[in-house]
């Protein structure tokens, strides 16, 4: 069998998520929109297009158009530079590089915009490790629809069923499991994320080189 594993980013290599959910909140907060803790935790793990769209559901007197808020959004927080280094998650350069120099082929999968997705991978130096890269932002669905996850199968030319996924969020969980794919998550209870469809849990990523050997881990079916 091929050996393949496709990483999520944000919450799985980066820590971003609570970051994020912040600079959200605190955006909405000043352009006098509050919207419950339910629907903000709805948005974790989701693209900026999904975003809009859910907060445009929840409150129809919500911005008229995406584009109109994703520019109010980025002159909100311009010049607030987040340094990602500080949010890797542990071993993440540790777990990768084992992994690479072990023979598996790495990919990654992130809902977030491509041009986000570089400027992470560059800053923590573990961009050349990967073969593939795909945004969300690429496809007309995203996240959990598994057309992110079958696009870098193809582009590895490898079966679905021949991939492991990293994840953590609900949404990436079931698209990759309805791609097909075997599913590791990484434990997160901070969002109410359903990480029960997932064939494994983990709280480290030093935990993954083993789960994928099959050894010893925290089934959960």
């Amino acid at each position: 069998m091929e050996k393949i594993v496709i990483f999520d980013m944000d919450g799985v290599l980066v820590d971003t998520e609570p970051v994020y959910y912040k600079r959200l909140e605190d955006f909405l907060i000043s352009r006098g929109y509050a919207f419950p803790r339910a629907v903000l935790d709805r948005l974790v793990g989701e693209s900026s297009r999904k975003t809009f769209s859910i907060l445009k559901q929840a409150d129809p007197a919500f911005y008229d158009s995406e584009e109109t808020y994703r520019r109010d959004y980025r002159a909100y927080h311009q010049g607030q530079r987040i340094d990602y280094r500080e949010l890797a998650n542990p071993h993440v350069h540790q777990t990768l590089n084992q992994l690479k120099n072990t023979g598996w082929r790495l990919a990654l999968a992130s809902s977030s915009p491509r041009a986000n997705i570089e400027q992470v991978l560059r800053e923590l130096a573990i961009l050349p490790l990967f073969e593939v890269i795909a945004s969300g932002n690429d496809f007309r669905e995203s996240k959990p629809n598994p057309e992110i996850y079958l696009h870098v199968a193809a582009q590895l030319y490898a079966k679905p069923q021949h991939c492991t996924v990293i994840e953590d969020s609900t949404y990436g969980i079931q698209a990759a499991v309805r791609a097909s794919m075997r599913v590791l998550a990484k434990r997160d209870e901070r969002y109410g994320f359903d990480q029960s469809p997932a064939h494994a849990l983990f709280d480290d990523l030093a935990e993954i080189p083993a789960l994928l050997e099959g050894r010893p881990a925290d089934a959960l079916h």
